[in-house]
């Protein structure tokens, strides 16, 4: 895994993506007063509705921030404005591009968690990332055996109890990456393939169902964001190079 000490700064200017480079990002979702204003007023019309639904204002603060981030980061690779980006959303809801007002080939994911907030981009393949808060959860292995392959929850129930709590977020993850990746949301089974996810196991896509050649076709990368978060990113293709960067402010007033 990588380690958070590792992040770099990102610069300011407009950001190069090469083929076969996928960039993560992170950004807290604790910022100023100024600056959640700033963000907020880069928003459309659509995400000011969903941030008004939120019944708590935490939770509202967080998507406004996260959405703000996200689109001064897609802002710096297309060179324009965030008030400039537009989106539109796939059958499952997973936003991308307005190909229309954004035609160069940029494909990118969003996920956040409590305090933190991750965005991957790379150029003309499916991607997904995911990041969750690592916290005890009482119920992990009547959650493992519902919701993961069997294997896994066998490899899962297996592990001592000071195990546990690292590979149910790793498994989590790194199955969220997947079917956001594929754009299907939950409506995929998270029982129909199999990750690894073991403290320590280098992540992987190891087995898919119906189409066992599926598995093949993706690439899986694991990290820590920050303490007591993980985080996962697949992508479609093999041979990427991954940077990270941190999110520390805008590219363009």
């Amino acid at each position: 895994m990588n380690k958070h000490e590792h992040w770099q700064i990102a610069p300011t200017a407009r950001m190069e993506l090469h083929t076969h480079e996928v960039h993560v990002w992170r950004a807290s979702l604790e910022q100023p007063e100024a600056v959640c204003r700033k963000l907020q007023a880069t928003l459309s019309a659509d995400e000011f509705e969903r941030a008004a639904r939120f019944q708590f204002e935490k939770h509202r603060r967080r998507f406004v921030v996260a959405r703000g981030v996200l689109r001064d980061i897609l802002g710096r690779y297309l060179g324009v404005a965030a008030t400039g980006i537009t989106f539109e959303y796939e059958a499952h809801g997973k936003p991308k591009l307005a190909s229309v007002n954004h035609p160069e080939n940029f494909s990118f994911n969003l996920s956040h968690a409590e305090e933190l907030a991750l965005c991957a981009v790379v150029r003309g393949h499916a991607l997904g990332v995911d990041v969750e808060h690592v916290h005890p959860i009482s119920d992990a292995e009547q959650i493992a055996r519902r919701f993961f392959s069997e294997r896994e929850a066998e490899q899962f129930c297996a592990l001592p109890q000071e195990h546990r709590q690292i590979a149910f977020f790793n498994c989590w993850t790194r199955k969220e990456a997947f079917i956001k990746a594929l754009g299907e949301g939950l409506s995929h089974p998270l029982n129909r393939f199999e990750v690894a996810f073991l403290p320590g196991e280098l992540a992987a896509l190891l087995h898919t169902r119906p189409d066992p050649q599926e598995a093949g076709r993706w690439s899986m990368f694991a990290f820590e964001p920050a303490t007591d978060y993980a985080g996962a990113l697949v992508v479609a293709g093999k041979n990427f190079a991954v940077k990270y960067w941190q999110w520390q402010g805008y590219a363009f007033d």
